[in-house]
């Protein structure tokens, strides 16, 4: 069929649905009116007022079907009737009685016969009132009979769920699945925390409690499967729900949290599995778009390491600001035609405004190059080496990329005009114990000395670490359960800071806004998670427990520590407009000595990994590495074929 005649046969359709409707509601009107006049004198109109009512009748009809056009009462769909539908019948008759009661008022002073237009005002009122519960409870009689009506095949047979949380999510999900039989679910009850709700009725379904008790409530229902319905539940107590369902042997599956909802991103009714980031759910940090916009609105903007976790989001999001050009630097071939791939999949970008250049950040010259030709206003450098077991086998390596790379960039960068330079830091920065924790807190004072003086503003940003990014805790985690086990902790006791992704970018993006040269931010990272607690989770949300996957220990690695810290030893802190973004004034040692760090650094072209250590000790004077935890050593495997440490 033709596209003209599909939007033919569409026409006609609306068109004969349109005057199906518009019949009903000139009945409805007349028949209310006629009635109206019968209640009003008892069922016998009085001689005086017949003429009256011969003329009234047509005029209050005919307003009524006019103004009902304008309110939309010919456009619903009956069968998906809601609160608007109703409202819209509402406002439609009460302008048409204030229309009315106007003529009535206002007749005789423009000539109007009074026959046509005085009728008794009881009798406006009457057919206002009985006009609306008639048009409201055809459209409630068609929802109930389409509600009631639906083929009843299976449904005998659907999974018996219940819905945690007897909230608004709760009853929009509950509605959703009573409209869609084919989602094979029958809801058997509510289960709420709040005592106020337990023994009530949300559509029709008995609302129980606690959650706590949610086994013997499913037993006693015969319920297969819960459904968790608290989008704004904090991740601890997600993760409290989960070890409830886990001991009551239900499957579960979970809404989006409130930041997804809120955002449009996801809806009520989209359930899936509950993954680790429902585990860790934060608080979305609320970033003023404005701003944002405006810095990087028209401007020429450069993201290295834009093909890793924080770099690919970073690009991503710029993209969504209107940059005039968007250069990439990733040394990752593969990395980088991902990202670029992303960019115009996802933000619609053409291939003129990006520019993908595979280099290596180490490599000045080329680096010297490309800052010429592309000039960035905005810099944002997230390229670096990350992972702390590596960090403590290749410290010249971490100690070339993280400190001296970095600084290098930054030089050249002001060189070739650039305005704003973001450096990406991270908490382990803090106290240093690992070669890659000191390597990024010496690029730290390598960016704030450049920044002395200079007209670039220099910039740094700390972050815990990101949930789910390449090389990280929980990607291994999920790699040895679906192996079978071990999961491997390096200490019983070990916690770390866990952010989104998304999250962290946020941080960066507000940072570039709110910077002043020689800054470094750090965002409010909220409750350590015990790593411990972490992969008991994952096993559990892999439908596994600790009999078929178990926990074994291999202690803490040299550069590992056993709790992140979120100040150095003399740092200072100040809050921001942000409440969850803080300035910390970390110490910072004097241009000259920085100078001459950077020339011995740069000059030693022997670099050995103990002159490397011992460059940033000479630097960061926090970098302390700590003695390996002999005691905690796992003696499940040998000293040479332990698992790759996690934490």
């Amino acid at each position: 069929m033709s596209r003209s005649r599909i939007r033919s046969f569409v026409r006609r359709a609306t068109a004969a649905r349109v005057l199906i409707l518009f019949a009903f509601h000139a009945v409805v009107f007349a028949s209310c009116c006629a009635f109206a006049w019968l209640l009003r004198f008892e069922f016998e109109i009085p001689g005086m007022f017949i003429d009256t009512f011969k003329w009234s009748l047509p005029i209050v009809t005919v307003t009524q079907l006019v103004v009902g056009g304008f309110f939309g009462f010919y456009r619903g769909w009956w069968r998906y009737v809601g609160i608007a539908d109703v409202m819209r019948v509402v406002y439609g008759l009460t302008f048409t009685l204030a229309l009315l009661l106007i003529g009535w008022y206002a007749g005789p002073f423009l000539g109007i016969d009074p026959r046509f237009i005085r009728s008794p005002r009881g009798v406006l009122l009457i057919d206002w009132a009985f006009s609306l519960l008639t048009l409201f409870g055809a459209r409630v009689l068609m929802r109930v009979a389409r509600d009631h009506m639906r083929p009843t095949e299976g449904v005998s047979a659907a999974k018996r769920v219940l819905i945690v949380g007897a909230g608004d999510a709760g009853e929009t999900l509950a509605r959703e699945i009573e409209h869609r039989p084919q989602l094979g679910m029958k809801i058997v009850g509510f289960v709420d925390d709040q005592r106020a709700k337990w023994g009530s009725q949300i559509r029709g379904i008995n609302v129980f409690g606690p959650i706590s008790e949610i086994g013997i409530i499913a037993d006693s229902l015969a319920a297969e499967e819960a459904l968790i319905a608290i989008p704004s539940a904090p991740g601890r107590r997600l993760r409290e729900i989960i070890h409830d369902l886990m001991a009551a042997d239900l499957r579960f599956k979970t809404i989006p949290g409130i930041d997804r909802l809120v955002s449009s991103t996801m809806q009520v009714t989209q359930l899936r599995p509950v993954s680790v980031e429902d585990l860790l759910r934060r608080k979305e940090i609320e970033l003023p778009g404005d701003p944002v916009r405006a810095m990087f609105r028209g401007k020429r903007v450069l993201v290295t390491g834009a093909g890793g976790t924080i770099g690919s989001e970073l690009a991503m999001q710029i993209a969504y600001f209107e940059p005039a050009k968007l250069a990439l630097v990733e040394r990752s071939e593969f990395a980088l035609y991902e990202i670029r791939k992303r960019l115009s999949r996802e933000a619609g970008w053409v291939t003129s405004q990006i520019s993908s250049h595979l280099l290596d950040v180490c490599d000045t010259h080329l680096l010297e190059d490309l800052l010429r030709r592309e000039r960035p206003d905005i810099v944002l450098h997230a390229a670096a080496h990350k992972h702390v077991p590596l960090g403590e086998e290749n410290p010249p390596e971490y100690l070339r990329n993280n400190a001296l790379a970095s600084r290098s960039i930054a030089e050249l960068s002001a060189m070739h005009g650039t305005s704003r330079f973001v450096f990406i830091s991270t908490d382990k920065a803090i106290n240093p114990s690992s070669v890659m924790g000191a390597s990024k807190r010496a690029a730290e004072i390598a960016l704030l000395d450049a920044a002395r003086g200079g007209a670039m503003k220099v910039t740094v940003v700390r972050f815990g670490n990101v949930i789910g990014s390449s090389g990280s805790v929980i990607p291994l985690f999920m790699e040895q359960i679906a192996a079978g086990g071990p999961v491997t902790v390096t200490h019983p006791e070990v916690t770390r800071y866990f952010l989104r992704t998304s999250e962290a970018v946020s941080l960066v993006l507000q940072a570039a806004t709110l910077g002043d040269a020689g800054q470094i931010f750090m965002l409010d990272m909220g409750e350590p998670v015990k790593i411990l607690e972490l992969a008991h989770d994952l096993i559990r949300l892999s439908n596994r427990d600790e009999s078929e996957v178990s926990v074994v220990f291999v202690g803490l690695r040299p550069g590992e520590k056993l709790f992140e810290e979120i100040r150095l030893h003399g740092e200072s802190i100040r809050p921001t407009i942000h409440p969850r973004i803080v300035i910390t004034e970390a110490p910072q040692p004097e241009s000259g000595v920085v100078a001459r760090w950077l020339a011995a650094a740069k000059s030693d072209h022997n670099m050995t990994a103990e002159r490397a250590i011992a460059h940033l000790q000479a630097l960061v004077a926090e970098y302390r590495q700590p003695q390996p935890d002999l005691d905690s050593q796992s003696t499940l495997f040998p000293a040479d074929v332990l698992p790759e440490p996690v934490a």
